[in-house]
Formats: C-alpha cells, sequence, structure tokens
C-alpha cells in the first residue's frame, strides 16, 4: 500500500496547514522520507527536521552562552557545513537517522556561520570560560543524538514539538540572514560616505 495510507494523517487544523504551507517553500516534503511520530507524518522530511530543528537549538545556545569568536569557532562550525556535502549530494548511503543527524550538524554550522557578525555587532558577545565552552560544546553534542532520537521514539510528544521546534529555527535562519544584509548595507553605505566625503575635502 502507498505509505500516506498506512499513516495516520492528523486532522488538520489552520496552524497544521500552514505549518505544512511554510515548509512547502523550503522543504520538498518527500513523503518517503518524513518522520511519522505516532503515525502522525511532520510538515517536513527528515534532513529538514534536523536542520530546522538544530538551527534553533543552535541559536539557543549562542544567544544563552555569547561565546566569542575565534579561528576555532569559525573552523568547527566550516567543517559541519562541509562535512554535509556527501549526505547532501547522495555520495553516501544513508538512512533517516543519518539524515536527521546530518541535518542537525549542518544547522549548527550555518547558524555558526551566520552568528559571526550579529553575534560581534548586534549582541553583547564575550570571552566564555573554559568550563562554559566545554558545556556549550556537550549540549551541542547532546543535541546531534537527542534530536533524532526524540523524531524516531519520541511519539506524539514529537509530533507536537519538532514542527513547532523547526518554524523557529526556520525563523532564526531568517533572520540572521536579516541581520547579516542590514550590517552588510549599513557598513557599504558608510564606507561609501567616507569616500565621498573623503573627495569633497
Amino acid at each position: 500500500r502507498p505509505l500516506q495510507t498506512r499513516l495516520r494523517l492528523r486532522d488538520r487544523t489552520v496552524m497544521d496547514s500552514l505549518l505544512m504551507w511554510i515548509f512547502s517553500w523550503v522543504c520538498g516534503q518527500n513523503v518517503e522520507r518524513t518522520w511519522a511520530p505516532a503515525g502522525e507524518l511532520l510538515p517536513m522530511c527528515q534532513r529538514c527536521t534536523g536542520f530546522y530543528a538544530g538551527a534553533a537549538i543552535a541559536l539557543f545556545l549562542m544567544l544563552w552562552f555569547r561565546s566569542r569568536v575565534d579561528t576555532r569557532y569559525r573552523w568547527l562550525h566550516a567543517i559541519l557545513v562541509l562535512a554535509m556535502a556527501p549526505f547532501g549530494f547522495h555520495l553516501v548511503s544513508h538512512g533517516a537517522i543519518i539524515r536527521t543527524l546530518s541535518g542537525v550538524w549542518f544547522g549548527f554550522g550555518v547558524v555558526g556561520l551566520l552568528w559571526l557578525f550579529p553575534g560581534e555587532k548586534l549582541f553583547n558577545v564575550k570571552s566564555s570560560s573554559a568550563p562554559a565552552k566545554h558545556l556549550h560544546l556537550n549540549l551541542g553534542l547532546s543535541s546531534l543524538i537527542l534530536l533524532p532520537a526524540f523524531a524516531r521514539w519520541g511519539g506524539a510528544v514529537a509530533a507536537e514539538i519538532l514542527p513547532w521546534l523547526a518554524l523557529l529555527g526556520l525563523a532564526a535562519l531568517a533572520g540572521l540572514t536579516l541581520a547579516n544584509v542590514a550590517l552588510f548595507l549599513s557598513w557599504f553605505f558608510n564606507s561609501l560616505v567616507r569616500r565621498l566625503g573623503c573627495q569633497t575635502t
């Protein structure tokens, strides 16, 4: 039987339909690769579940610890983004758990890189102590393990929480992108004004 007939789609409320519509713009919503905790299909595929939910958790940790960005930070998050390539381009055979796991670490990597300029310019970033850095890292690593497990075995609770967590992640990515665009435009126009001012003197 088709997968749709074996899964119990929840009675669609206005909010459920809205979530499906929102994620239809950013996710292929492949039913064969979508988690169905408690038999209820999520509005996004397994990789997008990891990506957007992971992005929400990543931004929460960034805002909570507000660690200063250093060279190790940049390399770590760049590696997380690049490590997605073999899985995203289907160069490596993998299943549901790995799809979600790769989405989580990709979400952490993307948020970490988008945080570079807003973190320095808009938030009160600070130098973190070694214990705080270790806690930040350990919580991030725990998310890599717990989020796919929650999607797989979380049941009805996961069916209710994951779509909203993913929506928060989508909003976080949009907000960080807009913040970066705004900072770039501010830098560009300030540079232009200074250059024009130098030419008129």
